[in-house]
């Protein structure tokens, strides 16, 4: 979904932005990022699905990137799964900044964090597991 140009891009706005869990990035190359970060929105959606809602909230895709690399890591904890939710939370908070105080933008993509967040919370768990899987542990309540 991404180019590798658009993926150092998005790595080098976590840093600017200074995002919680920006640290992770730093354990994979740009090539590796490309594989695991796919837009906003679960990897069980087909790419366009993904593409419509990440055209829909630009300005969260830095904090994306590091919610996709925590998916892609998931133990399948439920400790870990609401901790790199609440992260994407924050960092969504965090993107809303780039904004004046008084551009109702600003605003509005905290909202928009903030309910990206509560549909993460309710049915990302399906996708948090097989994260798990993936990584070879069993899927964890």
């Amino acid at each position: 979904m991404y180019t590798l140009e658009e993926i150092a891009a998005l790595r080098q706005k976590c840093v600017e932005l200074r995002l919680e869990g920006r640290e992770i990035l730093e354990k994979y190359s740009d090539a590796e990022l490309q594989k695991i970060c796919n837009g906003i929105g679960p990897e069980l959606f087909p790419e366009w699905a993904r593409k419509i809602i990440t055209v829909i909230h630009p300005v969260l895709e830095p904090a994306a990137l590091i919610h996709d690399v925590e998916f892609s890591e998931s133990d399948g904890s439920a400790e870990k799964f609401v901790r790199a939710n609440d992260r994407f939370f924050s960092n969504g908070l965090c993107c809303a900044m780039a904004y004046a105080w008084y551009d109702l933008r600003r605003y509005a993509v905290c909202f928009q964090a903030y309910r990206l967040t509560v549909l993460c919370r309710h049915f990302g768990l399906f996708c948090w597991h097989p994260g798990a899987l993936r990584n070879g542990g069993a899927a964890k309540g």
